[in-house]
């Protein structure tokens, strides 16, 4: 008798934006840069789902 094994990938996988934009097409996954206000600062980034130049919150 053959047994299925499931395969678990160890960390986090990127958001999806399948169903983030409402009936807008097509939605798609960007990273977004925040603007510093000192050069030699790090400057955070998150994702945001996209359509037609619109940006969504990632669900």
């Amino acid at each position: 008798m053959a047994r299925l094994m499931t395969l678990q990938v160890a960390g986090s996988s990127l958001p999806d934006c399948s169903h983030a934009c409402g009936s807008c097409s097509p939605c798609r996954l960007v990273m977004v840069s925040f603007i510093c206000k000192q050069e030699a600062e790090t400057c955070p980034m998150a994702y945001k789902c996209m359509c037609n130049r619109k940006p969504y919150p990632v669900p």
